[in-house]
């Protein structure tokens, strides 16, 4: 993909996302997009034939974010039992962050629950093997003591996918406060990987 296409597609994905922010999805029509993107209907539809397509890439977009967040963790010089827990404690905070950047798309989220669910199917299997190379390095370091680490990295990511809709809207234990979180979070999860803590 040429430099123009691309940023003409990013382009487009953004004004896409900010107006379904401020307006909602139903609100927001193609025109209005490709306006506030300043280019033509033409040049909208020839990248985005419909706005439900327009409206998976702005999710896709969204959640590549935040994997790049957990990447940048994963790549880190830390000891492994520190970079799981900045792991999970990171993924919550990227996507409170990014639920409350996206205003209006909180109201649609339940209208668009199986079309963001098929896909963060994808994005689940990528930061599953992210876990995974962590929990073999926590091994490797003689930090972690356990089984089989896909089952592991499943549980964790799973748990913590499980937390993140009480975690955004406030729910979780009473809004505590992120290093109550983390210190219990640090428990359950080091102490199933066989730590010590």
């Amino acid at each position: 993909m040429s430099t123009t296409v691309s940023k003409t597609t990013d382009t487009l994905i953004e004004a896409a996302r900010v107006l379904f922010t401020r307006y909602g999805y139903e609100r927001t029509t193609m025109t209005a997009i490709a306006r506030t993107a300043k280019r033509g209907r033409r040049t909208l539809y020839m990248h985005f034939p419909s706005k439900e397509v327009l409206l998976r890439r702005v999710i896709e977009t969204e959640l590549n974010k935040i994997l790049d967040v957990l990447r940048t963790i994963a790549d880190k010089d830390i000891p492994a039992d520190r970079k799981i827990m900045e792991l999970v404690i990171g993924r919550l905070h990227n996507v409170r962050h990014t639920v409350f950047r996206n205003g209006s798309l909180r109201a649609d989220f339940r209208r668009f629950y199986l079309t963001i669910d098929s896909i963060r199917r994808h994005y689940d299997k990528i930061e599953i093997g992210i876990i995974r190379k962590v929990i073999i390095e926590g091994r490797e370091q003689g930090l972690f003591h356990f089984g089989d680490a896909e089952v592991m990295a499943e549980i964790i990511h799973y748990s913590v996918k499980g937390m993140e809709a009480p975690y955004v809207r406030g729910l979780l234990a009473g809004s505590v406060d992120a290093h109550t979180l983390e210190r219990h979070a640090r428990q359950v999860i080091l102490r199933g990987l066989g730590m010590d803590v």
